[in-house]
């Protein structure tokens, strides 16, 4: 009885043991592609002219579940969405009239892959009205 109960405590141990090296592996470990060259997705973007409009277009493999994140400068995500798996394209507007000036990440993200995109917003000084600029650099 006594060599049951030490064998069920070590088994209990080791779980412990493996949930804590679990946890403390980094959370992402998705390969960041370049030049849009994922195997699973491709993305395009392009702002709307005259506007704070930034159009996303996504294409990818059916049966994939892919993820869109954007962030401000500090991390906290402003919009996340996560594109089922039945579309093959799929299109979103982006609208940062209502934004405060900064930088922004763009994340889009399959299981296994990533693109990530620098939005920087700002306002340029004008003397009759204010005027905002968008960039997206990749």
């Amino acid at each position: 009885m006594k060599k049951l109960i030490k064998t069920i405590f070590a088994a209990a141990c080791g779980l412990l043991l493996l949930n804590a090296q679990i946890s403390a592996a980094p959370f992402d470990t998705k390969a960041e592609c370049k030049n849009n060259s994922c195997e699973n997705f491709r993305v395009g973007m392009y702002r709307v002219k005259n506007t704070l409009t930034m159009n996303l277009l996504l294409e990818k493999s059916k049966g994939q579940h892919v993820t869109i994140c954007l962030r401000n400068d500090k991390g906290t995500v402003l919009h996340e969405e996560v594109v089922n798996k039945s579309f093959e394209k799929f299109g979103r507007k982006l609208n940062f009239s209502e934004i405060k000036d900064g930088n922004y990440t763009l994340e889009i993200s399959d299981e296994n892959e990533k693109i990530v995109k620098n939005i920087n917003l700002a306002t340029t000084e004008v003397k009759e009205t204010n005027g905002r600029t968008l960039v997206a650099m990749n």
